[in-house]
């Protein structure tokens, strides 16, 4: 009786073990489908195409007078193609109505605002940027 106990639980635990190598694998075939996935959402974004025009930079930074009070030596450089910074949502402003009507329209699902000294085209659900224009380095 003790031999059939000990013996069960000994097949009891083998196949039970059996399943992990199958689990880690499943885990890593979700992994690698969500990378892939997280990719082509970047590759879409990537070739989003918006660029702010000359007069685009000289309207708004009429409209953003405080422009000199930015700390341009302590904040994040943003760039068209990459992302904002995790703490994006608590700092971005949105663009006045009254300036949007100026400017050209954003790309489907993108949208203008103002973080930092910088206006931005982006995507408020992946923090993408279409275009960026730095305000704080056009002439007064």
């Amino acid at each position: 009786m003790n031999i059939t106990k000990s013996f069960l639980i000994t097949a009891a635990a083998v196949i039970g073990l059996s399943y992990v190598p199958g689990l880690w694998a499943q885990e890593h075939r979700d992994d690698d489908r969500d990378r892939a996935a997280d990719q082509r959402r970047d590759d879409e974004h990537a070739r989003v195409e918006y660029h702010f025009r000359q007069e685009d930079g000289v309207r708004l930074r009429e409209h953003y007078r405080h422009i000199e009070r930015v700390d341009v030596s302590h904040r994040v450089a943003l760039v068209a193609g990459g992302r904002l910074p995790g703490d994006w949502h608590r700092l971005m402003r949105p663009v006045p109505a009254v300036v949007i009507r100026e400017l050209a329209p954003p790309p489907p699902g993108y949208v203008f605002g103002y973080i930092d000294g910088y206006c931005v085209v982006y995507d408020p659900r992946t923090g993408m940027i279409a275009d960026v224009i730095d305000l704080s380095s056009l002439p007064r």
